[in-house]
């Protein structure tokens, strides 16, 4: 996954927006900001005493808020694929987390948020993070591994997360470039340890996808910013250090909170916010295995750099609550009414069918969709048509294989993972799962498996006919020689 100072002025704003009510049928330009191992519990909407996120709570309290927000994995390159292709990660092909050496990546038969969008005449960039593939030596240095080739106009960022030492570069795309595929270059090579450069780089998304929203005021446009933090090891620049009371993984988020400030500073300036779609996210859950931690090679003092998932279980990699509740807040004034929560549960791969809705896009056909259109929680009399059943596969390591269920507020664990390693004392198999009540218990501390056998058969059938029909129809990969 307060009191803003700024909510009087955010409801008397909202007074007059919702005094003649907009038509909500317009293409709405959509921005999302993607976080990278952010903790459910690290901003001060969910409840995090020491680190300030104001930008952050505006959105909030002028916007809709899901509690019961997912990430469709807890793992990088498999929750960026759902996010872009509104499907369960198990339907990729490729491994939960794609290393820079990787042979495969984003199928091009997959139907992106970006491809759908500039299809409808939508302006597309990303900025930061792709992490679905790296031109190398095993694809013969493909350009089908990179954004370009999945729907955006123009990237800057990494292809994959910032640890890696080497094989993180930072590449944008330019006509006539050659490194490390044609239609790119490397601005920096192997930029791990170069500190300075990892610290302007939150900014530096920043003011390029502001950039690209000025160039493209009159034409809806899609601007994709996955920042890198707070991704290990933390940095942030040298404006942002000490300003926060949580040291430097609180420095980061709130840097990333003043730049989400900005954007929204912008949209306002250009006269741009009544027609603009904010989704405010992350990939997966905080590292917690480095909670005791004193020395580090890459990461320092790591037990001081890692975020909360406060009130859940775990962390990134696992599928306890921890390592795929994330925050979910929506923002599109005169549309989105302010202060809306939503108790229901929804997901990131809920957003591509959502936006395609706005958009007019058609849903992509020959292949399965696992995300709903949820325009009705935006606003339920301007969308009448409910939302269907939440239904949630858990993927986990690292093949992304199914490792749990939920459907409604029950949830039931087939495999386990913790990064602690200690599975909290718990067992489960298929013969054996274990089974617990979400909204009664969301920490997963009391077991009900044996108290509810019916839900238990459920549940596995859930699971049945999702690998049945996984299984039927395979992934795109599998249809290569």
């Amino acid at each position: 996954m307060r009191v803003c100072t700024l909510i009087t002025f955010a409801l008397i704003e909202a007074v007059s927006l919702f005094s003649s009510p907009r038509p909500a049928l317009e293409r709405p330009n959509v921005v999302i900001l993607f976080l990278d191992d952010c903790g459910y519990g690290d901003f001060s909407h969910t409840g995090n005493p020491s680190i300030h996120t104001p930008n952050i709570s505006r959105l909030v309290s002028e916007g809709l808020n899901f509690p019961q927000f997912y990430t469709a994995s807890p793992a990088c390159s498999a929750s960026r694929y759902a996010l872009l292709t509104g499907r369960n990660p198990a339907r990729s092909g490729f491994n939960w987390v794609l290393g820079p050496e990787a042979e495969k990546h984003i199928h091009t038969k997959e139907i992106t948020l970006a491809e759908g969008l500039k299809s409808a005449g939508y302006s597309t960039a990303m900025f930061g993070k792709w992490h679905l593939g790296n031109p190398n030596v095993a694809n013969r240095f493909t350009s089908d591994a990179l954004p370009l080739a999945h729907g955006f106009d123009y990237w800057i960022g990494s292809n994959v997360s910032n640890d890696y030492d080497p094989g993180a570069n930072l590449i944008r795309s330019k006509a006539g470039g050659t490194s490390p595929a044609p239609g790119y270059e490397i601005i920096e090579e192997n930029y791990a340890r170069n500190q300075e450069l990892q610290g302007s780089l939150t900014a530096r998304y920043t003011d390029e996808a502001m950039s690209f929203i000025r160039n493209n005021r009159d034409t809806p446009f899609f601007a994709y910013v996955a920042y890198g933090m707070p991704h290990l090891p933390v940095h942030a620049s040298k404006e942002a250090i000490g300003k926060s009371k949580r040291g430097l993984y609180g420095d980061v988020i709130e840097e990333i909170d003043a730049n989400v400030g900005r954007l929204r500073s912008l949209l306002d300036e250009l006269e741009l916010a009544q027609n603009t779609l904010i989704v405010f996210t992350s990939d997966n859950g905080p590292w917690i295995r480095f909670q005791d931690t004193t020395e580090h090679e890459m990461y320092g003092e790591a037990r001081l750099n890692i975020g909360s998932a406060l009130p859940f279980r775990d962390g990134k990699g696992s599928t306890w609550e921890g390592g795929v509740r994330v925050p979910g807040v929506f923002w599109w004034p005169g549309v989105i009414e302010p202060a809306t929560v939503v108790r229901e549960p929804a997901c990131t791969f809920d957003v591509l069918p959502t936006v395609f809705a706005y958009a007019a896009v058609p849903i992509p056909t020959g292949r399965s969709l696992d995300g709903r259109d949820i325009r009705h929680y935006f606003n339920r009399a301007l969308y009448s048509e409910k939302v269907d059943d939440f239904r949630f596969i858990y993927t986990g390591a690292s093949k992304n294989e199914v490792y749990g269920v939920r459907l409604g507020p029950w949830k039931a664990h087939v495999r386990l993972f913790s990064q602690t390693k200690s599975d909290y004392g718990f067992q489960a198999n298929r013969e054996k799962p274990l089974l617990f009540q979400l909204e009664h218990d969301p920490s997963e501390r009391f077991d009900r498996a044996s108290e509810r056998p019916d839900m238990i058969k459920t549940l596995m059938g859930e699971i049945d006919h999702f690998e049945s029909h996984l299984s039927s129809e395979g992934t795109f990969w599998q249809e290569l020689p």
